[in-house]
């Protein structure tokens, strides 16, 4: 699966405000952006950011950044 890099910033900037969001939050903050995206297209994306280092999961339903650009 490819992740798309706007796609990658797009979620670095839900975080701009808050470090830590929960998952139904981020979720949210995703579907308003790409509305059209399925849900379990976005949990998909979600765990590829976890794989590549850019999100953490410190706790369940939690989510931060792991690092900041």
């Amino acid at each position: 699966m490819i992740l798309n890099n706007l796609f990658k910033l797009k979620v670095q900037s839900y975080f701009l405000d808050q470090n830590i969001l929960k998952k139904i939050q981020l979720v949210e903050l995703i579907k308003k952006d790409y509305p059209k995206m399925k849900y379990s297209t976005i949990m998909a994306y979600i765990s590829l950011l976890k794989t590549q280092g850019v999100l953490d999961n410190p706790s369940r339903g939690m989510y931060t950044l792991k690092y900041k650009d």
